[in-house]
């Protein structure tokens, strides 16, 4: 079977289909296409600052390499240059499309203006004043950004200066996502991931790494166990340094997985400096019985906070919806039963594959997940299909508190 033709990538300046039919709707023509220049701008932007992954250049191993040298600087150029083109040219865009007003002279500081003559005047105000603002933040973080690169205590190492530039480019994604949010919700109730390019995205990319993360943190505590079971062995000592090597081998895996890209430069340093402690462990001849808890559950209860953060800061509105869909599912499940309908099985099975979504969420969940998945796979008869939706309803996380404004 020939392989599958990858999906060609949107243009740079593509926008969400949601946010180009609210434009077309605007009545001011002549608002609504200054705007798409700039929403086309700014979606430029954020692809820029999202396509380009900048952990090709982040340090593999923990040692130095010399600072801020000449080859250093090379290499990074093209990271920092692709930061700031994007974000210069949507200041450049909202400046052209909508000029800062000149500052009124004889008349005080403020000046005076005349009041709004209609709500769209109002709207299309509001509108400039969020546009001028966005990009004067934008453009002091440009000049923050140039600063921070000329710091020798950032430049001295290189993973302090990779953490800043990942730092600036999500401050700018944050930003610029803003403006366009804010200059949608204007005119019409919107929600963030329907209007703001490539935020869909980015909350895929963090439900994926949760769910890697939940992996990584039951194959390590599995090690952990089958370590401590070790003690009972002829030769305990050999055993955990294998499980050493073992635990070892499954960070650097988490670390090189696709999903690891969400992961902040600081937590990647982490998962290094972890591993870098257990294979120093493993060569060791002798190996107390708490040497390798002691490495390894700091670092789960360091995940689980990192993956708490992930999901408050980035998925609460994601698992409502998933919630909110499982919750359809078994409805439509609990239908087909008392109706006598196949259709239970298919809809379980559709409602266990959405769940996959949730995983990482509540360990418990996980757990009933991946049984469920078995047994959706392997069929379901009647009694089979009741049971599981039971456990379904039982085990599925009460849906998160909604979500606070800009989290």
């Amino acid at each position: 079977m020939p392989a599958p033709t990858p999906k060609p990538r949107p243009p740079q300046d593509a926008l969400p289909a949601r946010l180009e039919s609210l434009l077309e709707a605007l009545t001011d023509r002549h608002l609504a296409d200054r705007l798409e220049r700039v929403h086309r701008a700014a979606a430029v932007a954020i692809d820029r600052l999202g396509h380009l992954s900048i952990a090709k250049y982040e340090p593999t191993s923990l040692e130095a390499d010399g600072g801020a040298d000449l080859s250093l600087w090379e290499m990074m150029a093209p990271a920092i240059g692709d930061t700031l083109v994007g974000v210069n040219q949507l200041i450049a865009a909202v400046h052209q499309e909508f000029p800062p007003p000149s500052r009124p002279t004889g008349l005080g500081d403020g000046g005076w203006a005349p009041p709004p003559a209609s709500s769209d005047e109002r709207l299309a105000q509001e509108v400039e004043a969020v546009l001028h603002a966005v990009a004067d933040r934008l453009a002091r973080r440009v000049a923050e950004l140039g600063q921070q690169m000329r710091r020798p205590e950032v430049v001295s190492d290189r993973w302090t200066l990779m953490a800043e530039l990942q730092a600036f480019r999500a401050d700018f994604r944050v930003t610029i996502g803003d403006l366009v949010y804010l200059t949608a919700a204007a005119f019409d109730d919107v929600r963030r991931e329907d209007v703001v390019p490539g935020y869909a995205n980015q909350v895929g990319a963090r439900a994926a790494l949760r769910a890697a993360a939940a992996d990584l943190r039951r194959s390590l505590q599995g090690r952990l166990e089958r370590a401590a079971r070790a003690e009972a062995r002829a030769r305990p000592a050999m055993a955990r340094q294998g499980v050493a090597r073992q635990v070892a081998e499954s960070l650097s895996a988490f670390v090189s997985l696709p999903a690891a890209v969400a992961l902040r430069t600081p937590q990647k340093q982490q998962v290094l400096e972890v591993r870098a402690r257990l294979l120093d462990a493993a060569a060791q001849a002798e190996l107390a019985p708490d040497a390798l808890p002691g490495l390894v559950e700091p670092y789960l209860a360091a995940l689980e906070e990192q993956m708490e953060e992930v999901t408050r800061v980035w998925l609460v509105v994601h698992d409502r919806s998933v919630w909110a869909t499982c919750g359809l599912k078994l409805e439509q499940a609990d239908m087909h039963l008392t109706l006598g309908s196949r259709g239970a099985e298919r809809v379980l099975a559709e409602a266990v594959a959405a769940a996959g979504a949730l995983l990482g969420r509540s360990p418990p969940f996980d757990t009933f997940l991946r049984k469920a998945r078995q047994e959706a796979g392997d069929g379901l008869e009647e009694a089979g299909a009741r049971e599981l939706l039971g456990r379904f309803r039982e085990r599925l996380p009460p849906p998160p508190p909604p979500a606070l404004p800009f989290s």
